[in-house]
């Protein structure tokens, strides 16, 4: 009998503080959650594009 063995890549991650998260709580217009790494980025980032600060 031959077993058939499927792995599967998690498809859940971690994403809540990526660089587009940052931009879109910016364009809500919500204050940020984090003063570091890739999701400052992207929330100083669209605040430097549009002018507009969320708080």
């Amino acid at each position: 009998m031959t077993t058939l063995t499927i792995s599967q890549v998690s498809t859940t991650t971690n994403n809540q503080n990526d660089r587009y998260s940052g931009e879109f709580d910016a364009a809500i217009g919500l204050p940020p959650k984090t003063t570091e790494g890739e999701y400052w980025q992207g929330y100083l980032g669209y605040t430097l594009n549009t002018g507009n600060t969320p708080f």
